[in-house]
């Protein structure tokens, strides 16, 4: 199974907020309490590229963090990146709240099995607790939200609804 998601999660309207005026910009519910902002090639495109990425081992771009900062003025906001292909996985992770970086950055390039002990502590996951999610009954975190139920940026995107 190949994935491939970056985006940003938080409540709705820290989201609306970070995407407010950008073309494309579509919404999906993870919880009701969580939304997810996909981050396709043409929403992205239209953040600043001007000047040094915020952080090392991450792609985003300096606009989308100082969008994600701005509206982490509202409530926390993560910014994640996976991607897996067979051997080749990768996650990374961001948290902002109160207009400054509360967690991560954090970057994994490790191959991994979700069987082997220690895979909560993986970025996203991490992410996702410092914005409230419990693993609960699932597996992780990951899974309490269902980020695998769709395998790419672009179907999120496509299923998500415009605001």
């Amino acid at each position: 199974m190949a994935l491939h998601l970056r985006a940003l999660i938080a409540q709705r309207p820290v989201l609306e907020a970070a995407a407010r005026g950008l073309k494309g910009a579509r919404l999906s519910a993870l919880t009701d309490e969580l939304s997810m902002f996909a981050l396709t090639g043409p929403v992205e495109d239209q953040f600043s590229h001007e000047g040094p990425l915020p952080f090392d081992g991450l792609k985003a771009p300096p606009g989308l963090a100082e969008a994600a900062n701005k509206a982490s003025m509202l409530g926390p906001v993560a910014y994640i990146e996976a991607d897996y292909k067979k051997g080749l996985d990768f996650q990374a992770a961001a948290v902002w709240s109160g207009g400054a970086v509360v967690g991560g950055p954090w970057v994994d390039g490790t191959a991994w099995d979700p069987r082997e002990p220690g895979t909560s502590e993986r970025p996203v996951n991490s992410a996702l607790r410092l914005l409230g999610v419990g693993a609960g009954e699932y597996a992780d975190e990951w899974d309490a939200v269902a980020l695998a139920r769709h395998l790419t940026t672009e179907d999120w995107a496509a299923q998500g609804e415009p605001f």
